[in-house]
């Protein structure tokens, strides 16, 4: 889930421009009808916050539940147990932004346009990356050594096909390795097919993914052809923003049509269970997630400067995008190392239930964006700066 952090942002530091944060709604409507997708959209920001907040959830209130029962908890668990669809969320921010940049390159040489493309991923994902994963196999003094072995060759997820141990703090690996396979393959399909064909792919992806999620008894979500349709529906978006004329009503018919198609599948999922957990239930689910998140990015783009939209331009969200990657791969570890560190003192034992949850949540994201902020300016922004010039 890495995709999601190339968003063209070039803004320095941990804050947005008071330019950019007020530029006019006619401005960026140009700017995106002027190129396959816009440089720079506040709202996606937003939204890749939004996915790193979810994620956040689902790992500490999971923990939370199994020691509270307040039942005026239900309705925030009942979020956090949906938590790992943020996950999806960035998959579709992902394939959005990452098409873009294949459809506006395309144009150049075989090998330019390939160089550019794997250069610029390498920077972006392989520096922290690696970083995370030698600290965390010095923490588990060896232990693990066939799992991370998987990891140094972007294949975290094929690990659960051999039945390898995991562990829990390297768990977010997997998304990464989605991401990598599916993209050793997409940009060969966007060099070669025009622009119907290659919404026809995507469209494909979008019917055969969650059909194949159901009729497979119980089938692995961490593999890539179980969960490649949020990279694909992030791609149908962007194909569409091709030829896309600043029309907001056009816009507002797509998102309202993925709108749509998402309440017509829940109603013809109602007697496979989809509302809840099970192999049909979770299978829909994730396209349900795709749908809707699918709406959310049409809306984003399209209504970029809208003040119904003002809340995803919040510095707070542009921040917490600017540090979504390391956010991504550092919050478990960090909340795994709180719970091995201080989860069994007795004063940490002996408080209740809430209170205990707040003071992990506060030190692990506390110690999360400490970090995050760090990377950005040592070892990210360097990396980028020397791709940038390739």
């Amino acid at each position: 889930m890495n995709g999601f952090q190339l968003s063209g942002r070039k803004a320095a530091g941990m804050g947005v421009s008071a330019a950019a944060a007020t530029e006019s709604a006619s401005t960026r409507r140009r700017s995106v009808a002027s190129s396959a997708v816009p440089k720079h959209v506040l709202e996606i920001d937003g939204l890749r916050a939004l996915a790193i907040w979810m994620v956040f959830a689902g790992h500490l209130l999971t923990t939370y539940r199994s020691s509270a029962a307040s039942p005026g908890m239900h309705a925030l668990f009942v979020v956090a147990d949906h938590g790992w669809l943020g996950v999806d969320l960035f998959f579709v921010l992902s394939g959005f932004l990452i098409t873009g940049i294949l459809l506006k390159t395309r144009g150049r040489s075989t090998g330019a346009y390939f160089k550019q493309f794997y250069i610029r991923r390498a920077a972006r994902i392989l520096p922290l990356y690696f970083v995370v994963l030698l600290v965390l196999l010095a923490v588990f003094h060896g232990r693990y050594l066939t799992y991370f072995a998987y990891c140094a060759l972007m294949s975290a997820n094929l690990a659960h096909l051999f039945s390898v141990k995991v562990p829990d703090a390297a768990g977010p690996f997997w998304s990464l390795a989605v991401e990598e396979q599916f993209y050793l393959v997409w940009p060969w399909l966007v060099l070669w097919f025009a622009g119907r064909s290659l919404r026809l792919v995507t469209v494909g992806l979008l019917v055969v993914e969650p059909i194949l999620r159901v009729v497979v008894p119980a089938p692995l979500l961490f593999l890539p052809w179980f969960r490649c349709d949020g990279l694909a529906m992030g791609a149908l978006v962007a194909i569409w923003f091709v030829s896309w004329n600043g029309d907001r009503s056009r816009a507002r018919t797509f998102a309202l049509t993925l709108l749509g198609v998402a309440v017509a599948l829940t109603v013809a999922g109602l007697p496979f269970g989809i509302l809840h957990d099970g192999t049909a239930g979770t299978a829909l689910r994730i396209t349900q997630g795709v749908l809707l998140f699918g709406a959310a990015l049409v809306a984003a783009v399209a209504f970029s400067g809208h003040r119904s939209l003002a809340f995803l331009r919040s510095p707070a969200l542009a921040t917490t995008a600017l540090l979504s990657y390391c956010l991504y791969l550092i919050h478990k570890p960090l909340i795994d190392a709180f719970e091995h560190v201080v989860g069994p003192m007795p004063w940490f034992v002996a408080l209740a239930p809430l209170p205990a949850f707040l003071i992990r949540a506060l030190v692990a994201i506390g110690a999360a964006y400490l970090l995050a902020a760090l990377s950005r300016k040592y070892l990210e922004a360097p990396f980028l700066r020397l791709a940038a010039r390739h």
